[in-house]
Order: C-alpha cells, then sequence, then structure tokens
C-alpha cells in the first residue's frame, strides 16, 4: 500500500542523515521511478525532502525538521519486531515488511535497543517445515479471501476420510498444537465450521464476495470442539514422554510416579484417531483404564499386526 510505503520512508529518514536510493528501492521493493514519485508526494505534503547525487548522495530531509519519534520504549519496539518478524515468516507480504523498516529504522543510534536484540530471550520460529512448504501460498490466498471478503473453495477431507466439495465465507485462522485451522462459515452446512488446512485441497477464491456475518471466534481451548465424546483415559508412561501429556494437557494430568514410570490421565476419544494419538508413544505407553478401551486398543494393534503377516 502507498500510505504504508510513504510511512516507511519517513521514519527512515527521520533517524538518518542520508538514505540512498538504492536502498529505498530494495527495502521496499519497488522501482527508482517510484520511489522518486513518493518523494514528490511526501513534498507536496509539506515535508521538505531533498536528493542529492555521487556516492555520498541520496534522500534525507532538511536537518532543521525533526519531528519526535519516541512513540514507544525500547521494550515495545523489541516486542513488536519479534512478533512481527514472526508473522512475516508465514506471510511475506510489503506491509508487513514495511511496518517492520519502520520500527526497525526506531532502533538507529539506539545502543540501548541494540543491546535489547542481541539479549533476545524469545524466539518464535513459525518457518513452515519441509512437508509444509505450500503452507504459505495457502496462507496468502485464504488472508487475501479474508481482507476482499471473497469465497473460499476448496475440497476437504475430514476425520472420517469422508470427502466434499465446500464453500465457505473464511474468517479467521488459528494455529493450534502445531496444527493451523480455518474458522468460517459453511454454506452447506448452514453453520459455523473449523476446518484443518492440512485436510484441504484445491484451494481458490470465488469471484463472488460475501457479506460479513457477525462472526464469533469459535472457542478451541479443548473444552467444546476437541474434547467431544473423550473418555478419560489413565495411561502408564515412561518418564522420558512425560513432558508430552504436560504440553496437551498440563501438569496436573500428571497423577503419580514411581521412579522413571508414571501414571497420566489422557482423555481420548475411543476410536482410531484417539488410539492412533497414543501409538506416536510407542511402547513407553500403555493403556491401564477403562478395560473396555484397552481391548478396543489390543484389537486396534492387531488389525495392523495382520497387515504384515505375510500370506501364503
Amino acid at each position: 500500500m502507498k500510505i504504508e510505503r510513504l510511512i516507511a520512508i519517513i521514519m527512515l529518514l527521520l533517524e538518518r542523515e542520508v538514505v540512498p536510493t538504492s536502498e529505498l528501492t530494495e527495502k521496499l521493493e519497488v522501482s527508482r521511478r517510484t520511489i522518486f514519485r513518493d518523494i514528490d508526494t511526501l513534498n507536496m505534503a509539506g515535508l521538505p525532502i531533498m536528493t542529492t547525487r555521487g556516492s555520498n548522495g541520496g534522500v534525507s530531509l532538511m536537518k532543521t525538521y525533526k519531528v519526535d519519534n519516541k512513540l514507544f520504549t525500547p521494550k515495545d519496539v523489541h516486542s513488536l519486531i519479534t512478533s512481527l518478524k514472526s508473522y512475516y515468516q508465514l506471510l511475506e507480504n510489503k506491509e508487513i515488511a514495511n511496518t517492520l523498516i519502520k520500527l526497525e529504522s526506531m532502533t538507529e543510534g539506539d545502543d540501548s535497543l541494540k543491546q535489547n536484540f542481541h539479549d533476545e530471550y524469545f524466539s518464535i520460529d513459525l518457518e513452515p517445515s519441509q512437508g509444509n512448504r505450500s503452507l504459505k501460498n495457502l496462507l496468502k490466498v485464504i488472508e487475501k479471501a479474508i481482507k476482499d471478503k471473497q469465497y473460499l473453495l476448496f475440497d476437504y477431507i475430514d476425520i472420517n476420510g469422508k470427502a466434499s466439495v465446500r464453500k465457505v465465507e473464511p474468517y479467521k485462522v488459528i494455529f493450534k498444537e502445531s496444527s493451523w485451522y480455518l474458522q468460517a462459515f459453511s454454506l452447506e452446512k448452514n453453520d459455523y465450521r473449523v476446518f484443518k488446512l492440512a485436510r484441504m485441497s484445491k484451494v481458490r477464491l470465488s469471484e463472488e464476495i460475501f457479506t460479513p456475518k457477525n462472526f464469533v471466534p469459535i472457542p478451541m481451548n479443548c473444552t467444546d470442539w476437541m474434547t467431544k465424546h473423550r473418555v478419560p483415559v489413565t495411561i502408564k508412561i515412561d518418564k522420558s514422554i512425560k513432558d508430552k501429556v504436560i504440553e496437551r494437557f498440563g501438569e496436573e494430568y500428571i497423577i503419580a510416579n514411581n521412579g522413571n514410570v508414571y501414571l497420566a490421565k489422557y482423555p481420548i476419544i475411543d476410536n482410531e484417531n484417539g488410539y492412533n494419538e497414543l501409538l506416536k508413544f510407542g511402547i513407553k505407553c500403555e493403556i491401564i483404564e477403562p478395560l473396555s478401551v484397552r481391548e478396543n486398543f489390543k484389537k486396534y494393534l492387531q488389525n495392523i499386526f495382520d497387515k504384515y503377516i505375510e500370506k501364503t
């Protein structure tokens, strides 16, 4: 957006004596001609911007013109940059890039801010894994659909393997427990639904525009849609996977321990989807009770084993 680009230029010029034109074109991803048009626009708005040629030339503000830009504390700027850089890993759009330029320009000449970056205690890595590299493109399509109020069309395979074609009004994208979800209004179901992005394919924008509803985010706090039909299961686990239970449900779900062995509560759905949750723990996990779930799990394991029996 032009306004974002203009503000980014102003912020850079407020912090530095001279900014080379080549640097502006590279950071803002536009041509030199566009930069010069932006400078003309800013001049018309009353900002005394000058351009000089030569090896030390570039774009600058008159030295007599300065604006107090200390709008944020060093901690504020550090927090904003850290958060936006994480977001930028997924959505490499120019609006985010321009905002980062404005914030990073505020660190120029500020030793306290630079020290904060060297002493960074927290970092968020949202870079998609190798198997999820298409996620960036998918998120860009969804973001456009949400911003432009366009219907989203896609093929979907639900948790039971049932395939369908969906047309939805997209409202919100959620990152939950290592997976990405879309909250949207489904025209087929005439109700709000949560769709797992990894189950979506052939995602495309419709040319149709929708009028947004009074959307209320769907709770995803393990008290509603994720816990429907779950059975309270007690499992015996090795201490090496204790953290997996805590990450998912909390430390209160560890109910006892005896040396290297722990007892834990781990609610699952009593079907193959629930059994697969526990299978990822391998031999380090055993279902203790209820006995009905233990027996059903044994039958499931037997069916898996039968797949590998050589047939004569």
